[in-house]
């Protein structure tokens, strides 16, 4: 396992706190955490001199105009080492902590107070030719007196960027203005984040800790994509790294121009000495390098000190260079396996203003291209003289650079036999059903169940009506049973419909163009019951057990009805139990019953 070996920094520890945090751009849930590299009190400073940048730490105050047009004073400090090489490009850092709460009647702590010369971006900068400006998040008072001071009301703190942003770029020594980056903890985490979207422009990349932000909500996006290498820790319970990941890949499709799998994941990619393993998910080659680093077996504490480095390896390698045009091309997918007569469509992503040429596309396929999706249609005749396998290659050239992605393509041979578990297609080629029973003597012939369960709550279904000198006695033809019910509904004028009849809604059913669907009889539905587990899995697959009730858990009621009992007995089947069982009804009124319609296919 590669491991890297860092400059120890003497860590002097502050204690700051985290609450939650109710701004626009993020909710979370925060406690008390450690962040190294800050010490209370007692802090080196030095007057700053107007327009001249010196060496030391030195406390700066500026009056800010805020979005409601009030004048506020806001503080930063910042920190020039003495061996500064002005004839080299000088970087400048922001780092913006994280959230210091406090109680009622209790005085707000300064979260500036105590920057020394040993912070671990100070030694950084000492040793990397850069200057640090630590700013003073806003104190936020709640209703019961207590509050905090951190970076929640982002549209306050925008301002204040600016501000020092003009600060700096007057002063002298002059930063570069393609080497100014942003990280922070926490809040300040956060606030980096908002930063690479509302400041695009000024920053050149972000090295966040513990922090992110979801752009789930967000439609006017940045015009530049600012590269991102986010710290996250595996068991954070205040930054949860599930959303992390999320709201990161969220960035790469909204803002890098990636597909979730351009996504690299290297386990155990290195060890950090004396800390954590990281793992690490990267998107590279897009509109900009987006990284996770993410610290095994590490909460919302993360150690600044032992990630400054990879902080600093990170920003170093991308400077703002708004010159220069990043050629790329990816693709949805870079695998598709069609059958014959199958619509494919593949999404594609691409340099703006390159030329795009695509080679091998394959015969006999229809082939477009519209805007930036790959449309395709498979042949209808396998044994025809086409490609049935093969490479599509897409070319990008712009400003003398070339970036190249492959799509795989083959088309199946087709199917002349039904397997329970096989997904049912209409013409379209959208699933409508799934194989729940195929005839042994015939493999050609099949039996499929309906992808929805009728009614609002997807379940609830009642009533039948037809009297108790009439039943439908059979097990295994529930199409038959069916009919003779839709027959004798007619026959009396019955207004029996869909939605309070459950024979009428599956002789009625039509999903997606398919219909010559019936209610099934109880010996049909016992059939399937060896493999409800497989149909279970295809119907999850397919994702409609988020929006039907889940048919390998219920009681499903039959089309067979057996005169005698009280009056009538209407069969079912549970399948939880593998048994058959019966409602004993007087007056025909079963009340609610859970169904499923059936459908015969062959090929």
């Amino acid at each position: 396992m590669r491991k890297y070996l860092f400059l120890l920094i003497v860590p002097i520890l502050t204690i700051f706190s985290c609450v939650d945090d109710t701004s626009s751009y993020v909710s979370q849930e925060k406690e008390n955490v450690d962040v190294e590299g800050t010490t209370p009190n007692g802090g080196e400073e030095e007057p700053p001199v107007d327009g001249e940048l010196t060496p030391g730490v030195h406390l700066v105050k500026l009056n800010v105009t805020q979005p409601d047009g009030q004048v506020v004073e806001r503080r930063f400090k910042y920190f020039m080492p003495s061996t500064l090489v002005t004839s080299k490009p000088i970087s400048l850092i922001f780092e913006f902590h994280g959230s210091y709460e406090f109680e009622k009647d209790e005085l707000p702590s300064d979260p500036i107070d105590g920057i020394t010369k040993t912070n671990a971006l100070c030694q950084l900068a000492s040793r990397e030719n850069c200057i640090v400006c630590f700013p003073a998040g806003e104190v936020v008072v709640s209703s019961d007196g207590s509050g905090a001071v951190n970076w929640q009301n982002s549209e306050n703190h925008l301002p204040f960027v600016d501000a020092m942003l003009d600060f700096f770029k007057a002063s002298s020594p002059s930063v570069d203005p393609k080497r100014i980056y942003s990280t922070g903890q926490s809040s300040g985490a956060i606030f980096s984040f908002v930063l690479a979207f509302y400041r695009s422009g000024d920053f050149a990349a972000i090295t966040p800790r513990a922090g992110q932000m979801s752009i789930e909500n967000q439609t006017d996006l940045p015009s530049r994509a600012v590269p991102v290498r986010v710290f996250a820790g595996e068991i954070d319970d205040i930054v949860q790294h599930s959303a992390v990941l999320k709201n990161m890949e969220q960035w790469a499709i909204r803002i890098g121009g990636y597909f979730p799998g351009d996504m690299v994941l290297k386990e155990a990619a290195f060890e950090i000495e004396d800390y954590k393993t990281v793992d690490t998910r990267t998107y590279h080659g897009g509109n900009a390098d987006l990284e996770i680093y993410t610290l095994k077996e590490e909460g919302h504490n993360i150690n600044v000190v032992r990630c400054t480095t990879l902080m600093w390896e990170f920003m170093a390698a991308h400077p703002m260079e708004q010159e220069t045009v990043n050629c790329f091309v990816t693709s949805e997918t870079k695998e598709v396996v069609a059958q014959c007569g199958e619509k494919v469509e593949i999404g594609i992503n691409y340099t703006e203003g390159a030329e795009l040429t695509i080679t091998g596309e394959p015969k006999g396929w229809n082939f477009r291209l519209e805007n930036k999706t790959i449309k395709m249609v498979g042949p209808t005749n396998f044994f025809a003289d086409i490609d049935r396998k093969g490479e599509m290659i897409l070319t990008v050239t712009i400003a003398g650079q070339t970036a190249k992605d492959t799509i795989s393509y083959e088309l199946t041979a087709p199917k002349e036999y039904f397997e329970v578990g096989d997904i049912y297609y209409n013409e379209d080629f959208e699933p409508v059903g799934v194989v729940c029973w195929v005839n042994n003597a015939n493999i050609k012939e099949a039996k499929i169940i309906s992808l929805e369960a009728p009614g609002t709550y997807g379940n609830l279904y009642y009533g039948s009506g037809l009297g108790n000198d009439f039943d439908t006695p059979d097990e295994y033809d529930g199409e038959g049973n069916t009919a003779a019910m839709i027959a004798r509904k007619n026959a009396l004028g019955l207004s029996l419909n869909s939605s309070n009849s459950a024979f009428v809604w599956a002789a009625e059913y039509s999903y997606k163009g398919v219909d010559g669907w019936y209610l099934p009889a109880v010996k049909e539905l016992e059939a399937i019951a060896a493999d409800v587990k497989l149909l279970h899995e295809k119907f999850d697959e397919l994702g409609v057990l988020t929006t039907n009730w889940d048919f390998s858990a219920k009681t499903l009621f039959s089309s067979t009805t057996v005169k005698g009992g009280k009056g009538k007995m209407f069969y079912n089947y549970n399948f939880n139990t593998k048994s058959i069982g019966y409602s004993d009804s007087a007056d025909e009124y079963v009340g609610f019953v859970s169904v499923r319609a059936f459908k015969k296919v062959s090929k």
